[in-house]
């Protein structure tokens, strides 16, 4: 049997159908340009013939926007009305003939039509979210949400629809409501925990003037007056205070939750842990002096001890202006504890503070050397503990001009620890010192292997060392500008402060264009804010905003304005307009988020819940 003449005939057929497709996607894309320029007269006569062959919801639906567009409102309801006769049951295509019938300005039939919808709404949970979507789908918000409260109202508490509600009041702009769906989910089903706070996360980072931040504080607030006994609403706002890094919010909460469930301070000791480590001394003092407040029974009271004494430590190193006569009392408080509670390993942080106060502050390295090779030499403490403390040996080291010493204790660290983060600071720290010895090659051999480290401040540190190499060095190896630059820097790290300056000032001289001057402006700063010449320091740090707003030090330049014109000079607009400026200018630096905290904090966001909930 010949079978040619049917595979021709298979193959013309298979041509044909091949021809059509290709002329209705040519003529499918012709009418979505002239619909995208406005040309819907020309659009609707291509779209009423796609409509015929092929009744899709892309054709559909731009062939009934350009019915519309063209006020054509008669032939707009005839497609509607065939699309609800030939799909029974789908309640998109009849909310589709509510917007005709908006759209021709029939408010009274619109309303009858799309209102009848929520009226006759089946008891049927995909019913309800399909009749909500097609309204949001034509922008009708108010009859989506009436749609979920009525499908909330016929099914309880199986099927709340908390999160599709949460959706549209977001899009309404009532974060309160918005808020108030998330945390009332959470109460109704904590397995729903994780969910919600990752979406909490994602409203409040997309919250430029902080209306949600506040919204959530504010529902999270009034839950923990109305109903105490559901720690979920402190839980819940312990959480987003930590995450807004409102820290004396979370104390509060932690310490009432505390109470309340007799934990014996854990909770309050991770809030003052975190506290510290994010330069908030004060609410880091009153967390740990609760705890030792609960009795030396406490299980927490030693950590709770060593914790408020470090905290006082970095309390009275971190400002603008040293405290020396804090420094002073704190160095006989550790040494008052240290003979107390003795050389042990619970006690090696404040043994290790202790040199560094000795060392840095109070020009006493030989002590501080002593404390440390003593942690070193006993013998029930941990490698990990020991190697920490030969890196802050070779800081001393370095402090007292040992730069041999130094780096072959830093090595020593490295070498021990490959691959941890100890070994990654050691390796910044040896880099360093070559950068300070001219040997700038091999200290950004070093560096460019630190840009991938663990931790984001090694990394970050090590990046911008490294590109301040890369920027300045010659192709020769060599560059006298930079060489200087790494000199000052050594003489400030030593606190040699004259000499460095003297050596900023000779690099001005001799290299008075040179593209290191930015560097310069910010090490004088630097050191102005370590001796106390706040003015000049602003006034430096002004300049480099100035004359390097696209430079890398532009944004730390404006939030340390910001920190002096707040802590030094009380003047609270300016620090919030810096505060602001670095917002909206460098959204992407990482000072962002403390200057977003600052301002919050200068501008008094204190509702009138929050005013009444701390007693102001």
């Amino acid at each position: 049997m010949n079978h040619l003449p049917v595979i021709l005939l298979s193959f013309f057929l298979f041509s044909l159908s091949l021809h059509a497709q290709e002329s209705q996607s040519s003529d499918e894309q012709l009418a979505a340009q002239l619909m995208s320029e406005g040309n819907y007269e020309k659009a609707v006569v291509l779209y009423e013939e796609l409509f015929e062959k092929n009744q899709g919801p892309v054709i559909y639906n731009n062939y009934l926007q350009c019915l519309i567009e063209l006020e054509e409102f008669r032939d707009a309801q005839r497609v509607v009305r065939s699309q609800i006769s030939n799909n029974p049951g789908r309640m998109r295509f009849e909310v589709d003939l509510g917007y005709v019938f908006t759209r021709a300005g029939d408010s009274r039939r619109a309303r009858r039509q799309l209102e009848g919808l929520i009226s006759d709404l089946p008891n049927h949970p995909p019913s309800v979210t399909d009749l909500a979507n097609a309204f949001l789908f034509r922008n009708f918000t108010d009859y989506a949400l009436q749609t979920y409260l009525k499908g909330r109202e016929m099914l309880g508490d199986a099927y709340p629809f908390n999160l599709q509600l949460a959706s549209i009041y977001e899009r309404k702009g009532d974060y309160s409501l918005m808020m108030t769906e998330y945390v009332e989910l959470v109460i109704l089903d904590e397995s729903y925990m994780e969910q919600v706070q990752g979406l909490l996360q994602d409203a409040v980072n997309d919250d430029p003037d902080l209306a949600k931040s506040d919204a959530l504080r504010r529902v999270l607030l009034q839950g923990t007056q109305r109903h105490p006994s559901k720690t979920l609403y402190s839980e819940l706002l312990i959480w987003h205070s930590i995450q807004q890094k409102d820290f004396e919010l979370a104390y509060r909460q932690a310490r009432a939750l505390d109470r309340r469930l007799g934990q014996e301070g854990k909770l309050v000791m991770d809030i003052a842990g975190m506290s510290a480590s994010n330069n908030q001394f004060n609410t880091a003092r009153q967390a740990y002096e609760y705890v030792i407040g609960l009795g030396d029974l406490s299980p927490h009271y030693l950590q709770a001890r060593v914790g408020l004494l470090n905290v006082k430590y970095n309390q009275a190193t971190a400002g603008y202006e040293i405290d020396y006569d804090l420094l002073q009392e704190v160095e006989a408080e550790y040494e008052k504890a240290i003979e107390q509670m003795g050389l042990r390993p619970q006690t090696v942080s404040l043994v290790r503070n202790l040199a560094n106060l000795k060392a840095f502050y109070l020009n006493n390295t030989t002590g501080a050397s002593e404390l440390l090779r003593n942690i070193i030499d006993m013998t029930n403490v941990s490698n990990r503990i020991k190697g920490e403390c030969r890196v802050e040996l070779a800081d001393i080291l370095l402090l007292q001009g040992d730069l041999w010493d130094a780096h072959l204790l830093y090595a020593q660290v490295d070498k021990s620890f490959r691959d941890d983060p100890l070994a990654h600071e050691a390796r910044y720290k040896n880099a360093r010192l070559s950068f300070y010895m001219g040997e700038f090659k091999w200290a950004k051999a070093q560096l460019d292997v630190l840009k991938a480290a663990t931790s984001r401040l090694m990394a970050n540190d090590a990046m911008a060392l490294s590109l301040l190499i890369q920027d300045n060095l010659e192709t020769d190896g060599t560059s006298q500008p930079l060489r200087m630059f790494a000199k000052a820097e050594m003489h400030t790290f030593m606190n040699n402060y004259d000499l460095a300056l003297a050596v900023l000032d000779s690099l001005e001289q001799k290299f008075p264009s040179h593209q290191i001057l930015d560097d310069v402006l910010m090490s004088r700063a630097d050191i102005l804010i370590k001796t106390g010449q706040y003015e000049s320091a602003d006034l430096m740090l002004a300049s480099v905003v100035a004359n390097y707003p696209a430079g890398l030090h532009a944004a730390d330049a404006l939030f340390r304005r910001a920190r002096l014109q707040e802590q030094i000079f009380e003047d609270r607009e300016t620090a919030m307009e810096l505060y602001t400026e670095i917002m909206t200018k460098y959204p992407g630096s990482l000072r962002n988020a403390d200057a977003r905290n600052r301002f919050r904090y200068l501008r008094g966001d204190l509702s009138r819940e929050e005013i009444f909930f701390y007693g102001l």
